[in-house]
């Protein structure tokens, strides 16, 4: 017991000589921003997870803008750091190359997504994978999914004003958005699958924004077990598909599961591989996270303004209404894909929330090189993070006065009548969208603004 205390009494000093050291030595010489690495590993992690949940980021952030100034450094989920905010650092965030900013995810989140999913693969792997995504994010491939979708949402939300008097929205739409993720791109139509899975993410998406530390209680502990839980039922369902695919009961084109189980690399000698159950997994996961909860969040706000604005609803219900008129015969009562396209003013709501209240509280990138901004150097494998603030719009702050801000009538204000650019229409739905895969936003912007004017579609209808 003895020895047990004096190793461990020289080996935390050890520790935290050798985490200073590293941290505080290997780029001396370097003009890296001011700041504070806060505790080793853990660093600033958990008063920063504390503020997330009490919807204090931004004052976290500021405070600590007020210190050392718009750029500083830190250390957050197990990596360093560096923030850099103002209106420049998004065009740095955004307009940087892969070869110079990556969307890699921190090291806590690769422990819960898999180390082989598409945002972490490079070369040939991630062309491979990537060709199986995008070929079920084709124009095409979204007008198929109109129909199941529409018929999907409107029976869940009949389903659920029969069976409850009253609906927590938040809850609902993740519950929805993940449903319909699981029906139309993995082909998942298990009830009691779709069940367990729904309640293993919940908890897995808990622990990615937490203090990544697998001790005995902490959200992290609980993710990872989830995380188990998820690739255990996943492994059946790919055992399970191999077979029907082999049988010919099912084709790679069916959903994307699928895909990825047919999917073959050629290599140099004329030999083919296939993807493994690991690779699978890791995709599977890292692209239900990427797909639904952003998502989920924005069509509550959009409820929680239609319930607060009754012009912006009566407006957003007259359009609907004029589509439903409009209704060929030959589509049979369902949604069309022109139909969706004539929903303008529903689209022009959702911009104004993601500019008002975006999503996501931010993201982190990967330094792929040591590379420069705002007069400090930033180096190779450091994560630099970024802030989506919300914005008024034009109108907003036309009107606002200081009664307006106390009142929080800004959130009142109507959807701007002025049509945003197509770089800025790209900007708002990569914060919907976790900015991930940044070479594909507009195809995923597609899939965004099919979903959010689906499923306004059938509440609105309701």
């Amino acid at each position: 017991m003895l020895v047990l205390i004096v190793a461990v009494s020289f080996a935390f000093p050890a520790f935290f000589f050798y985490y200073y050291y590293y941290y505080g030595h290997e780029h001396h010489g370097k003009n890296v921003p001011p700041g504070s690495f806060g505790f080793p590993v853990i660093g600033e992690s958990w008063s920063y997870v504390q503020a997330l949940k009490e919807e204090r980021g931004s004052e976290w952030i500021q405070k600590r803008v007020a210190m050392h100034g718009n750029v500083f450094k830190t250390s957050l989920m197990g990596s360093p750091t560096v923030i850099v905010t103002g209106r420049p650092s998004n065009k740095f965030v955004f307009s940087a190359d892969d070869e110079t900013l990556s969307v890699k995810q921190p090291p806590a989140v690769v422990m819960l997504a898999g180390k082989h999913n598409i945002f972490e693969l490079t070369g040939p792997r991630y062309k491979l994978v990537k060709s199986v995504v995008l070929s079920f994010l084709k124009p095409e491939a979204l007008q198929e999914y109109i129909g199941p979708m529409d018929s999907l949402v409107k029976n869940t939300v009949k389903h659920t004003m029969k069976v409850k008097d009253t609906i927590h929205i938040v809850p609902f739409m993740k519950k929805l958005t993940f449903n319909l993720t699981c029906s139309l791109l993995f082909g998942l139509h298990d009830e009691p699958t779709n069940e367990a899975l729904f309640d293993d993410f919940s908890d897995l998406f808990k622990g990615l924004w937490s203090v990544p530390l697998n001790l005995p209680g902490t959200a992290f502990r609980r993710a990872l077990r989830a995380r188990s839980r998820i690739a255990r039922r996943v492994v059946l369902i790919i055992k399970g598909r191999r077979e029907k695919i082999s049988e010919g009961v099912l084709s790679a084109k069916s959903d994307m599961l699928s895909g990825l189980l047919a999917v073959e690399e050629e290599s140099t000698d004329s030999t083919s591989s296939t993807l493994s159950d690991e690779e699978i997994i890791d995709n599977f996961v890292a692209l239900m996270v990427a797909s639904h909860d952003t998502t989920a969040i924005l069509l509550s706000l959009l409820v929680w303004k239609l319930a607060r604005d009754p012009e912006v609803y009566q407006k957003v219900s007259q359009e609907q209404t004029a589509i439903i008129k409009e209704r060929h015969e030959k589509s049979k009562g369902e949604l069309t894909w022109s139909e969706v396209q004539k929903m303008k003013y529903t689209w022009r709501v959702a911009q104004e929330m993601m500019r008002m209240i975006p999503p996501v509280f931010g993201n982190f990138r990967k330094a792929m090189k040591d590379i420069n901004f705002g007069g400090y150097n930033i180096p190779k494998g450091w994560q630099p993070g970024w802030e989506a603030k919300g914005k008024p719009s034009v109108e907003a702050r036309k009107t606002d006065g200081e009664d307006n801000k106390m009142s929080g009538k800004r959130e009142e204000q109507e959807p701007p009548r002025q049509k945003t650019s197509p770089e800025e229409d790209v900007h708002l739905v990569s914060l919907a969208l976790d900015s991930t895969m940044v070479k594909e936003k507009e195809k995923l912007k597609k899939v965004t603004i099919v979903t959010i004017r689906n499923v306004t579609k059938g509440i609105v209808d309701r």
